[in-house]
């Protein structure tokens, strides 16, 4: 299936910040829910292992993805882990969600994922955010993570394939089950939910192009062939979630020392 790099509305400018909020809200509920990342605390436990470091600069971060819940999984690390959240349209629903969380800390400043400007994380991370971005940016991603000499570790719940499309046709459905459970509750995006069922085509529409957009473990070898520098290595896989029915795919970079 071929990439098709198609427009996402939350990426959108123009798009308002209720409704923003509302479909990010909506992915944190399903990420809470279906815990699709819990398989990348082992390759995350493993990279601050090897970095000696307890600090994490998430990029394009949104909602919040999947942490706190998976900060927990490394919970047993000899040092407490620090995680910086940020992203070029930081979230300020998200932000006041993590203010009061201990080891948190969201930044209001934009910050690019291709130019992050912060200095002295051990490891950057990023969730459901790769596909935002097309082969020529991917590699200057890795090109700059290979400069700076951090560990990068990147993963995708969405899946191009039939099964991954497949799925996207249940997303109306689950955004009417679940958008009761988004906070904080806003009148607005509520009755857009249902009457008419605006949001829920926004986000279906997200979904599907999100989909589509996804790089595949082929595609990203491919570029770390073209990127890769000696004393440093990247490594593209899906990994297998139990239970679900499409894999999460993961692109690892580490230094080699």
């Amino acid at each position: 299936m071929e990439r098709r790099e198609l427009q996402e509305i939350e990426d959108l400018e123009a798009c308002p910040t209720w409704l923003r909020d509302a479909m990010t809200g909506y992915l944190q509920v399903v990420i809470d829910q279906a815990r699709p990342y819990d398989v990348a605390a082992p390759i995350l436990d493993r990279l601050l292992g090897e970095s000696q470091g307890r600090s994490i600069l998430d990029l394009a971060s949104g909602g919040g993805g999947p942490w706190p819940a998976l900060r927990d999984h490394l919970a047993e690390h000899p040092e407490p882990i620090g995680v910086t959240l940020s992203d070029l349209a930081p979230s300020r629903e998200a932000a006041r969600r993590f203010s009061g969380l201990s080891g948190f800390d969201y930044r209001m400043e934009p910050v690019s994922v291709l130019d992050p400007i912060e200095e002295g994380h051990d490891v950057w991370t990023m969730f459901t955010g790769l596909h935002h971005f097309g082969p020529d940016e991917v590699k200057e991603l890795m090109s700059q993570a290979q400069r700076r000499r951090v560990r990068f570790a990147a993963f995708e719940a969405t899946h191009r394939s039939g099964r991954g499309v497949l799925i996207t046709l249940f997303i109306p459905l689950l955004v009417l089950l679940l958008m009761p459970r988004v906070r904080p509750r806003r009148l607005l995006p509520l009755l857009l939910t249902y009457l008419p069922p605006l949001v829920p085509l926004a986000i279906w529409w997200d979904g599907f192009a999100s989909t589509l957009r996804t790089h595949t473990v082929d595609e990203l070898r491919a570029l770390a062939d073209e990127v890769e520098v000696d004393g440093y290595e990247w490594v593209a896989e899906d990994l297998v979630v139990p239970g679900a029915p499409i894999p999460v795919l993961s692109l690892v970079g580490r230094p080699l020392e």
